[in-house]
């Protein structure tokens, strides 16, 4: 199967000596177009990596039975015909890269490079000799392969195919600038710079947060912990940098302190209740030992029958009372007591949990600060040595120029293209720069060679 040489085409007169020129100077050049058949409605061209989905009806005739109460004549008997799906058969297939379907039953059926309709009569053909019957076969499309672009493009990878997808849209997917394109080797060379940078910034972010917690962690200024960052950006930008994070590692100061003045407030509260109950108690006790006393004395006045009975209740009661308040008192001061040690116990386990979080997130950072130097010091290297084999820059350093590689059933062929030529599924569109006296595209060889054959000077 012949494979299409693609090219944009201009007229170029009318006239035998001017075809024959023209046609004189497409074959000096090796560029053969190939005038593909036109094909019918909804078909479609099928290629290597096609999904299909066909669907096969079955048609069978069946003998209508007799009515009874007529009688059969010497005529053939009546035929009904009945269609259903062969759902054994239908489904989903792809081109597989031989070419070919592969379907149960019928085996390998070629398709590549055939249309739609062509395939669907070789899979007639094959069920009319397996079952010697008719059937009903619908073909769909259902996702071609993509087409790549690489090369002097920004963004090359796969781009989903749609039909009349030409080189000038494929090359504005994969965000390419054909005017003023740059070299695949300076895009490379440009996105590893820019990994580069991003490596350093990031590098950048994290000895500044080491720097920030080792100086919390010892009570220092931040500046003193930032050495590797002055050798990474410099005294200036360091210092920069460092004043920032200066001002935020003030601030989370004091809301630590904030925060342990709180605690510390609410420790010297309870301590003074602790001490006002001990007071309270103090003078409880003076006075519960006074009405002890009176207490014994009024009980010996009772004895001699001095005094009546109900003026020794009197006192007892009294004295019963100030026991009382007294073991209130002292509960009260056991509760403040456990407060206070609680308190104590939070501030002590506060600082220690700060200490450890610190100590960790110290680890951390150090860990990954080293593995990030590792890669800016890896990419840094790579750039510089790409940047000293990087070709110039720019719409001067070359002419534009497309080859698209085609995979046929056949063979590979890489072949040079326009920016108006019409891609096909699964092809691979390499946008290149090329020095100009080099570069000039396939169009422009052909149209000069045309004109030559034609007799124009």
């Amino acid at each position: 199967m012949g494979l299409h040489r693609l090219f944009h085409r201009r007229r170029t007169g009318s006239g035998g000596a001017k075809r024959s020129g023209a046609w004189a100077a497409l074959l000096a050049t090796g560029f053969l177009l190939v005038a593909a058949p036109a094909l019918a409605a909804g078909d479609t061209v099928l290629r290597v990596g096609d999904r299909l989905k066909v669907m096969i009806f079955e048609t069978m005739e069946i003998p209508e039975a007799p009515e009874v109460d007529k009688p059969r004549s010497g005529d053939a008997a009546a035929i009904m015909q009945t269609v259903y799906p062969r759902v054994d058969l239908s489904g989903e297939y792809g081109v597989e890269p031989g070419g070919a379907v592969s379907l149960p039953l019928f085996g390998s059926i070629e398709a590549a490079g055939r249309t739609t309709a062509a395939f669907k009569a070789d899979l007639g053909d094959a069920f009319d000799r397996m079952f010697r019957r008719r059937c009903n076969i619908t073909v769909s499309v259902l996702q071609r392969a993509p087409v790549y672009v690489i090369g002097a493009v920004r963004n090359p990878g796969s781009f989903t195919y749609v039909p009349g997808l030409m080189v000038l849209q494929a090359v504005a997917l994969a965000g390419g600038d054909i005017q003023s394109g740059m070299p695949a080797q300076a895009i490379e060379t440009n996105r590893e710079l820019e990994r580069r940078d991003a490596a350093r910034d990031r590098l950048k972010q994290l000895l500044l947060r080491k720097a920030a917690l080792i100086a919390e962690r010892d009570g220092t200024p931040v500046a003193k912990s930032a050495d590797g960052l002055r050798q990474l950006v410099g005294a200036e930008g360091s210092a920069s940098l460092v004043a920032g994070e200066q001002r935020m590692a003030q601030l989370r100061a004091q809301n630590l302190a904030g925060a342990r003045a709180t605690r510390e407030r609410a420790i010297a509260a309870t301590q003074d209740e602790i001490e006002l109950l001990k007071q309270r108690m103090a003078n409880f006790d003076a006075q519960i030992k006074v009405r002890g006393e009176r207490l014994k004395m009024m009980e010996a006045l009772f004895a001699r029958q001095v005094v009546e009975n109900e003026r020794v209740a009197d006192v007892r009661r009294d004295y019963v009372d100030m026991e009382g308040r007294r073991r209130d008192i002292e509960i009260s001061l056991l509760q403040a007591e456990q407060r206070l040690d609680t308190a104590r116990k939070a501030l002590v386990q506060a600082d220690s949990e700060r200490r450890l979080t610190l100590e960790r997130d110290i680890a951390t950072v150090e860990a990954e600060a080293e593995a990030a130097e590792r890669a800016y010091l890896n990419l840094a290297a790579t750039a510089t040595m790409m940047a000293r084999t990087s070709p110039a820059i720019g719409r001067e350093g070359g002419i534009v120029t497309f080859e698209i590689v085609r995979r046929t059933v056949e063979a590979t062929e890489t072949l040079r293209a326009s920016e108006l030529d019409v891609l096909e599924p699964g092809d691979v569109l390499r946008a290149r720069i090329v020095p100009p006296e080099t570069g000039r595209p396939a169009t422009a060889a052909v149209e000069k060679e045309a004109a030559l054959g034609a007799g124009k000077p």
